[in-house]
C-alpha cells in the first residue's frame, strides 16, 4: 500500500487540530487527515523528535529499533523536510507551519519572525513545554519561547526523558516538544551506514519506548518524527540537501 507524502509545514496545523486550537496565523500547511483520523481531538499532545532519524537512516537500522519500527510499520506517513534540511530550520517550521523564508531561521541563535504554536497556546490560556540540551536547537531556539520545560547539559538525552516525564506528570503541559540528539551526533561522527551507530540507535529506541509508554499513560496523544535525514559523506555523515536521504522522514503517532 503506498505511503502518503506530505510536507513539514503540515506538522503545526496538525498539532493545533489535535489540541483544538487555531493554527499559527501565517501557517500555510494543512492538518493531516490520516493522523487526525487516528487521534482524539481537543487533548494534550507531545511531539518527539529523534534528530536525523530520516527514512534513509531508519531503513538501514530498523531491525535494531524494534519499538519505533513497530510503530512505523503499523501506521505512518512520510514528510519532506523544508530546505535547507538542517535542524534549526525544520524545528522552526514544526512550530510555525511556514517555510524558512517566512520564519527567518538560519541558525539556533536567530529568533522566529512569525507566530508560533506557543503564541497560540498562550493566547488560549494553555501551556507549551520544550525539553532540550544546551548548545542544541531545542535548548537554544525553542525552549526560550515556551511557557515551560527544561534545558539540560549537552549529551544528556536520558536527562531529557526524566525531566519530560516528571513535568508531564506534575504540571501536565498542553503541548510537549523534545529533541533527542544522540542519533544526529553519531550519524555525523561515524556516518549513518556505519555499524558503530547500532548501540546508540538501540538506546534511542529505548528512550522513545519509555516516553511513549509514559505519555500514553498520562493520556497524551504522541507524534514521532525526525527533523531531517542524513547520508554518508566522504569523512562523516552530512545533510542539508534536497536529496531524499536528507529530506524524507517517517512520521508515526500513538493515540
Amino acid at each position: 500500500m503506498p505511503v502518503s507524502l506530505y510536507s513539514m509545514i503540515d506538522v503545526a496545523p496538525t498539532l493545533a487540530a489535535i489540541m483544538g486550537v487555531p493554527a499559527p496565523a501565517q501557517s500555510n500547511g494543512e492538518p493531516l487527515a490520516e493522523i487526525l483520523n487516528g487521534l482524539d481531538r481537543g487533548r494534550r499532545c507531545a511531539l518527539l523528535v529523534p534528530d536525523a532519524l530520516g527514512m534513509h537512516p531508519w531503513s538501514l537500522w530498523k531491525d535494531e529499533m524494534p519499538f519505533f519500527t513497530a510503530l512505523v510499520e503499523a501506521r505512518h506517513v512520510v514528510l519532506r523536510s523544508v530546505m535547507p534540511t538542517i535542524t534549526p530550520v525544520n524545528f522552526a517550521t514544526m512550530v510555525t507551519g511556514v517555510e524558512q523564508s517566512v520564519h527567518g531561521i538560519g541558525t539556533y541563535n536567530d529568533r522566529i519572525q512569525c507566530e508560533t504554536l506557543f503564541d497560540v497556546l498562550g493566547a488560549q490560556g494553555k501551556q507549551g513545554a520544550a525539553y532540550g540540551q544546551e548548545g542544541c536547537t531545542m535548548g537554544q531556539l525553542i525552549y526560550p519561547i515556551a511557557q515551560a520545560g527544561r534545558r539540560v547539559p549537552r549529551h544528556e538525552d536520558d536527562q531529557i526523558v526524566e525531566a519530560l516525564l516528571t513535568d508531564a506528570t506534575e504540571i501536565s503541559p498542553d503541548f510537549i516538544i523534545t529533541q533527542l540528539v544522540t542519533t544526529d551526533d553519531v550519524f555525523h561522527r561515524f556516518k549513518p551506514s556505519n555499524p558503530e551507530v547500532v548501540p546508540y540507535v538501540r538506546d534511542t529506541d529505548a528512550r522513545l519506548k519509555r516516553l511513549v509508554e509514559g505519555l500514553s499513560e498520562l493520556e497524551y496523544a504522541v507524534m514521532i518524527l525526525a527533523d531531517h535525514g542524513q547520508h554518508d559523506g566522504e569523512e562523516r555523515g552530512t545533510h542539508g540537501t534536497d536529496a531524499d536521504e536528507d529530506s524524507l522522514v517517517p512520521c508515526t503517532w500513538v493515540n
